[in-house]
C-alpha cells in the first residue's frame, strides 16, 4: 500500500509522467491522466481456465481516467487489441 501511495503522489505531482499498470492496478488507482492506453482487452479467468474479454463497463471505467474535466480540457483513450 505504501508503494502505491508513493507512485500515486509522484504521478499527481508530475514527477512521473508515464505509468504502466496491470488491469488490476488500473481498477484500483484514482489517477487522472490525459491519455489512457489499454493494451489488450482480455484477462485470464482462473475460474473458467481461459482468457475472457473485459466487460464494456471495465473498459469504460479505465478510459474514464482520461481527460477529467477538473484536470484537463480533453483526453484520449486508445485501445490496442487483436
Amino acid at each position: 500500500r505504501t508503494d502505491r501511495n508513493l507512485v500515486e503522489d509522484l504521478f499527481a505531482d508530475r514527477h512521473v509522467q508515464v505509468l504502466c499498470a496491470t488491469s488490476t492496478l488500473a481498477w484500483g488507482v484514482n489517477l487522472p491522466a490525459h491519455t489512457v492506453i489499454i493494451k489488450g482487452t482480455q484477462i485470464y479467468s482462473p475460474d473458467q481456465s481461459k482468457w475472457v474479454e473485459l466487460s464494456p463497463l471495465d473498459v469504460v471505467q479505465m478510459m474514464g481516467r482520461a481527460g477529467r474535466p477538473q484536470f484537463d480540457s480533453d483526453g484520449e483513450g486508445i485501445i490496442l487489441t487483436k
